[in-house]
């Protein structure tokens, strides 16, 4: 592990107890309480400005190249939005209201005049909308709607294949992730830190100069143009900042406040536009340059990637000059990380049950460097100290494990998951290199890369700074194509042939034939999630270009493409995976019950899921008593493995994604198993209407893992090819008890190796009682920060819907 040597100058820090910075470290403790409580006790308000903006810009600049509308109207935002300084010195928020919220029309914007007048939460509780703010909105609506993100692609499919594929997406079979923006992947903030705008600009100069004015070149110019428009209007966003402190300093009479406000606007008088020069230059530039990838298209997964890998260098060299200590540190970083807290996501109830209100900033700790060694370091332990005092639901943090990794590294991960914030989640770091020399092999991807592995989002993975999946293509549930087998492809949500005609199932007399017919919905579903998808990922080339994320991925600036149209190194497609281990459940009690035992037929099951099980209670106890997967049973893990690598095989058979690449499975279920669950009728797993699918995708369905954890790990290593999925997501519940003390802690130790060596690529734990849980959702008021893990994020227990709170509740226990 990396740790800054101890020199005179840093010991004579320790001494005195601070270094040199002008921030008010003595009521430092006071204000990060304040702020926390701020953000815990605020409603979200939609905040107008972007709006109005956005209509501007856009009634403007009619005919434009998309590139250089989206540029201006990122520059018009940044130069006019109202910026207000409070108790953090890390200066920058995405709103002109503490706690507020953009709309992101541009994507989907038929919730604003579908859901106006419902209540709205996301990830902070209840969002408030004023009543101008709702008409601005809907004059947005008129604005969009027709032009859409969501509404182009629909209209193409409907074009190109003559049925309109809506219907897929209210049945619960797929969802359209592209109808909301997002981001999923980690630019590359290290080149903020290092080169400073100025040189990104140069960099964007020399591309500009190499241009042959060919065919195609027209596009990347005004790119390029771009990119240069957005930089221009970072710098000078700063520079705002940094004038408001010059002028809140002057009015200020106490000393304290005011040397800092000083500092702060000399920091923003420098950077992003310089190269960052110490640890306060740097956490400050990070700031400004993540918030304004969050600026440009507020959503999911836009990640930090291997932040104390970048920001190490700075903490080191500052620690080991004296300027700041390593409590300062954690101070600043907690101040950080509270900035990180604020930003919130809002476009629509089915988004919001999809995800949560998640906003995916996941940062990486530990991993490989770029030759081989341990990379854990010395300030990523601050950052687990940070994490343990500050229960915050973003950043969320992700331990790349690795077997090098030094026993107090790994006792402090655990020190934070005891403290029941359901973080670290753990990664397999063989796994994660493995998979992106699997999947980018073809594009020349090199084993130093390949080792630079981070989480795009929740757990999915990839090439930090290189890749995203900024193509999330629709994602998938599994327990559909089951159902529709059953009903010869009708589907009784939306009561239309959603499938092809796979016969009768009551007519099959062996489980072959219906396993045959499910895979025959799979195949006709993929085809149509294919499809759908590489229209959706036009439709964002075409409309919502991204202009300042692209610039900081690696890749888009030497071709002068945007990410949208392929042009960083390594461009990523995935779909969402979810609700495989209820569909191989349901097979499984299907072939005992039905064909083997033969104690009921197909109609009389589909009689008793169209009732919710009332009448058919009996039927209802014996599918729930058929063994489930996850008790290391190799005959009911089985219905589990051969479903994963099925999709696998027909997903491929599928063809290449919009950019020309394979395509993969992100086998995840975020909150998408609530999702389908309140679309989907009762299962013949012995779930009910309307509640959650099992959530993950190998976890256990809850309440059924009766052997313990050692064979729960041993069916979870063994479900899904880990290395060819994107991702792998596996959520265990234990009592605060079981982890208590060092045995306690070695034995969860020893648990997440002997996961990792028998293949598994990710594991995360929630340390929380079913009667706290129980007590939290009957008296929320006093839980307000219980933190929970519900999938490859944490959230705020009391702010979830009802549907995940069930789910997370019935989790089985571990002792």
């Amino acid at each position: 592990m990396f740790i800054p040597q101890r020199t005179e100058a840093s010991i004579a820090a320790e001494k005195a107890g601070h270094g040199t910075y002008a921030v008010d470290w003595a009521t430092a403790d006071d204000r990060i309480r304040l702020c926390k409580g701020i953000v815990t006790d605020t409603n979200q308000q939609m905040d107008p400005e972007r709006l109005s903006v956005l209509k501007a810009v856009y009634e403007e600049n009619l005919g434009e190249e998309p590139v250089l509308i989206r540029a201006k109207l990122l520059e018009r935002l940044l130069l006019t939005k109202k910026l207000f300084l409070d108790e953090n010195p890390v200066v920058g928020t995405l709103t002109s209201i503490r706690c507020g919220l953009y709309a992101y029309p541009e994507w989907s914007c038929d919730w604003i005049k579908d859901e106006m007048d419902m209540a709205k939460i996301c990830s902070l509780g209840e969002i408030v909308i004023p009543d101008d703010t709702k008409e601005l909105m809907m004059g947005v609506y008129k604005q969009w709607k027709g032009h859409t993100v969501r509404d182009t692609a629909d209209a193409n499919y409907k074009s190109l294949y003559g049925v309109d594929p809506r219907p897929y997406i209210n049945s619960g079979m797929l969802y359209d992730v592209m109808n909301v923006s997002l981001g999923s992947g980690c630019a590359n903030y290290n080149m903020i830190l290092t080169k400073g705008a100025r040189g990104v600009l140069a960099d964007v100069e020399r591309s500009m100069a190499a241009l042959k004015h060919e065919s195609g070149d027209y596009r990347k110019l005004a790119f390029l143009q771009g990119i240069k428009i957005v930089l221009e209007a970072f710098i000078k966003w700063a520079h705002r900042y940094a004038d408001l402190c010059e002028e809140t300093a002057a009015a200020e009479t106490d000393p304290k406040k005011k040397a800092e406000l000083l500092e702060t606007a000399a920091i923003c008088r420098w950077v992003p536009e310089n190269p960052a020069r110490n640890f306060r230059e740097a956490i400050q530039s990070y700031w400004f340059a993540h918030l304004l990838v969050e600026i440009e298209q507020m959503g999911c997964a836009n990640s930090p990637g291997r932040f104390g890998q970048f920001m190490y260098p700075f903490y080191k060299k500052d620690i080991e000059e004296g300027r700041i200590t390593r409590d300062e540190a954690n101070k600043l970083t907690c101040f950080l990380f509270i900035r990180h807290t604020e930003l919130g996501t809002y476009s629509g109830m089915a988004h919001q049950k999809a995800l949560s209100g998640h906003t995916g900033q996941t940062i990486g700790l530990g991993g490989l460097t770029p030759d081989g060694k341990d990379a854990s370091n010395d300030y990523e332990m601050v950052i687990m100290e940070v994490q343990a005092r500050m229960q915050n639901i973003q950043p969320t943090l992700a331990l790349w494990y690795t077997p090098m990794m030094d026993q107090a590294y790994l006792m402090k991960a655990v020190d934070v998951v005891r403290t029941g914030c359901g973080q670290p989640q753990f990664m397999n770091t063989a796994i994660g290199v493995a998979r992106n020399l699997l999947h980018f092999g073809p594009d020349g991807v090199t084993i130093e890369e390949a080792r630079n592995v981070a989480n795009f989002g929740c757990v999915a993975s990839g090439v930090a700074e290189a890749g995203s999946y900024i193509a999330g293509e629709d994602a998938i549930c599994a327990a559909k194509f089951v159902e529709l087998a059953l009903y010869d492809g009708w589907d009784p949500t939306t009561k239309k042939q959603l499938g092809p005609k796979t016969g009768e199932a009551n007519d099959f007399t062996t489980y072959e034939e219906l396993y045959e017919a499910v895979r025959r919905q799979i195949k006709a579903g993929m085809l149509v999630q294919r499809r759908h998808s590489n229209l959706s990922t036009a439709a964002h080339e075409k409309i919502v270009p991204s202009i300042f994320r692209s610039a900081l991925h690696d890749g888009c600036i030497e071709t002068g493409m945007t990410e949208e149209a392929g042009g960083h190194k390594y461009p990523q497609g995935m779909a969402i995976l979810s609700t495989v281990v209820d569909a191989g459940n349901a097979l499984h009690a299907i072939k005992e019950l039905v064909f083997d035992k033969k104690l009921f037929t197909i109609a009389r099951l589909r009689e008793a899921l169209e009732a919710n099980w009332v009448g058919y209670e009996d039927m209802q106890k014996m599918c729930l008593d058929v063994p489930k997967y996850g008790n290391d049973d190799p005959e009911s893990d089985a219905y589990v493995q051969r479903l994963f690598d099925d999709f696998k095989d027909i997903y491929t058979e599928c063809g290449p994604n919009y950019f020309g690449k394979n395509c993969y499975l992100d086998a995840y279920s975020l909150s998408f198993h609530n999702l389908y669950g309140s679309i989907m009728n009762a299962f013949p797993n012995g779930r009910k209407k309307g509640v959650a699918f099992t959530d993950g995708s190998v976890s256990a369905m809850p309440g059924t893992d009766t052997e313990g954890p050692t064979a729960l790990i041993k069916s979870a290593a063994q479900a899904v090819d880990t290395t060819w999925y994107v991702s792998n997501h596996f959520n265990m519940k234990f009592l605060p008890s079981a982890l208590e003390g060092a045995r306690g802690a070695r034995n969860l130790i020893d648990l997440i190796k002997t996961y990792f060596d028998w293949g598994g690529s990710h594991i995360q734990f929630n340390c929380v009682s079913r009667e706290t849980l129980v007590d939290a959702k009957e008296h929320p008021q006093n839980h307000k920060e219980l933190v929970v893990r519900v999938a490859g994020f944490s959230a705020y227990f009391t702010r979830l819907d009802g549907g995940v709170q069930d789910e997370i509740i019935k989790r089985t226990e571990y002792k």
